[in-house]
């Protein structure tokens, strides 16, 4: 049984972020312990006046709890982070890491050509710190344009996209899956680099025009629940690719759920059948 630890925020309403990660790489059979960074009453898309209060003191003294209990992980699952201060918590909660644990990061710190609200460019720069000593990293478009300090396409090519895992997995990952890439009106997908191998692949499903918020948070949970349980890399983007449109198609049908996708009901739908 793999273990792991999720490091993000907690929003206590709104589905993202640690309540989505922590119920997801449980159901996949994943013992999955937290690291909060911050406890946000709301998340901070479409909540006005969030509360918001910061753990960055109190992180450390958690790391350093688990290191004298001799605790140890498979994987160490990195998303949002408003604190350049806990880039070093970060670097050293690797050590609690199995001699073959993995480093994986979710650049999550922006979307559509912009970095997220109360974050800016000294978060990015302590994202590209971690991304550097990463195993895998799961950046969308824009986050990948922050990180290579690239200015932000809206319509590309595939050699545009090639270009941007090249680039990406020469900042240090071995594996990038790029998500959100979209060639054609009506599709859209991920597409992962390994840089040991030279291996590029891709899947693409239905493009729904809606967008929802926790979304990219779905997508990284579910794939690196299926890294974690060993499944070849088609496998992993076509897994959390099909989820994710399933949680949107749950939904669509609620216009008063503008805030997340509800991810529990595809989730129950996958456990019980």
């Amino acid at each position: 049984m793999s273990k792991i630890v999720t490091i993000q925020d907690i929003s206590c309403y709104g589905q993202c972020s640690i309540t989505v990660a922590l119920p997801i790489l449980s159901a996949y059979g994943i013992e999955t312990a937290i690291l909060p960074s911050a406890i946000l009453s709301t998340h901070t898309g479409g909540f006005k006046d969030f509360t918001c209060l910061d753990l960055t003191a109190e992180m450390p003294s958690i790391v350093d709890h688990w290191d004298k209990e001799g605790i140890k992980y498979d994987a160490i699952y990195t998303g949002y982070i408003g604190d350049t201060r806990q880039f070093e918590t970060i670097r050293s909660t690797r050590r609690l890491l199995n001699d073959e644990g993995l480093l994986i990061v979710d650049p999550a710190m922006a979307d559509h050509g912009k970095l997220y609200v109360a974050l800016n460019d000294d978060i990015v720069e302590g994202m590209r710190t971690i991304v550097r000593e990463a195993d895998v990293i799961l950046p969308n478009l824009t986050e990948a344009a922050f990180l290579l300090g690239q200015e932000y396409q809206e319509t590309y090519s595939k050699d545009y996209i090639l270009e941007l895992l090249n680039k990406l997995a020469a900042m240090g990952p071995r594996l990038v899956i790029l998500t959100g890439v979209s060639y054609e009106e009506g599709r859209i997908g991920a597409v992962a680099y390994n840089k040991e191998t030279g291996e590029i692949t891709e899947y693409f499903t239905e493009k729904i025009e809606r967008s929802y918020h926790g979304t990219g948070d779905v997508f990284s949970s579910i794939a690196i629940a299926e890294i974690l349980n060993k499944k070849d890399i088609y496998e992993i983007l076509k897994s959390a690719c099909d989820f994710v449109v399933k949680c949107i198609r749950k939904t669509l049908p609620d216009e008063s759920h503008g805030y997340g996708v509800k991810f529990e009901r595809v989730l129950a739908e996958k456990i019980i059948g």
